[in-house]
């Protein structure tokens, strides 16, 4: 059973991720973001690669989530169909159309996860965590450009095109006043009842 989860950027997805599987007792796949080639881009529309920086992401993805043991539960921090989705608000014409294809190549003998856990933190709750982060990790300096407007587009796509993530997508809300411990307890509950509800 692959367990994804997802959510704006600060929302809690890659903590909120290792503390699940530690929870569980199974092993997590979490995102290489540092290991992107043009992430100093990532959140600069005036000198951002789109093409460059949609397809680092989708190999960066894939080569984790070919890691992950088909018959065991995993945890990982992203769904890889976030990649689509995000290229179709970014690419256009035959880029995107190069883009769908390898994403179908890329992913034609690899299944969905069958559980999407969407942390449903606010944009406003999102950036706040993110300058807050900025503050203790160096190695994040390229967040320094997001700002609310890309967080709202970013939960816009989610919202409209949620049930894309997986085979089943539930979601979390995350509130400003809780706790990495009360989320995970909040999370191991969504999985514990959905294997309950699957035997």
């Amino acid at each position: 059973m692959i367990v994804a989860l997802e959510g704006l950027p600060g929302s809690g997805k890659t903590t909120s991720a290792y503390l699940l599987a530690r929870r569980l007792g199974v092993p997590a796949v979490c995102e290489t973001t540092h290991d992107h080639p043009f992430i100093e881009t990532i959140y600069d529309d005036t000198g951002r690669y789109d093409m460059q920086v949609e397809l680092a992401f989708l190999l960066l993805h894939n080569a984790g989530y070919r890691r992950i043991p088909q018959e065991a539960t995993v945890v990982t921090d992203y769904s890889p169909a976030k990649d689509l989705l995000f290229a179709e608000a970014m690419l256009a014409g035959r880029d995107l159309e190069l883009f769908g294809d390898l994403y179908e190549q890329l992913y034609a003998d690899l299944p969905a996860p069958e559980l999407v856990l969407y942390l449903d933190a606010s944009p406003d709750l999102c950036i706040e965590r993110v300058r807050r982060r900025l503050e203790t990790d160096p190695a994040r300096t390229f967040e320094m450009r997001m700002d609310i407007t890309r967080l709202r587009i970013m939960r816009d796509i989610y919202e409209a095109r949620m049930a894309e993530l997986g085979a089943r997508v539930l979601r979390y809300t995350v509130g400003s006043a809780d706790t990495e411990s009360q989320v995970t307890d909040g999370l191991v509950n969504l999985v514990e009842r959905e294997r309950h509800a699957a035997t």
